[in-house]
């Protein structure tokens, strides 16, 4: 979680520049839709509420994964 607290720390400043910002949310997207295993529920809900549509639009796909496969 406190990567991910980082990550939204960067988002959040202005001074970052755009590129860094579009990495991020890429990378935090592909990780989502290929790996989303690697998250916690706690992390995939919190991500799911972010301000950038193309994290909540993930993570929501990851969630809605979880409550159809058994495990």
């Amino acid at each position: 979680m406190a990567t991910l607290e980082a990550f939204r720390a960067v988002l959040d400043d202005e001074r970052t520049p755009e590129i860094i910002r579009n990495h991020i949310i890429d990378s935090l997207q592909y990780t989502l839709r290929n790996h989303g295993q690697v998250f916690t529920a706690k992390e995939v809900e919190w991500l799911a509420v972010w301000d950038d549509a193309r994290i909540p639009l993930a993570a929501s796909r990851e969630l809605k994964k979880r409550v159809v496969e058994p495990g």
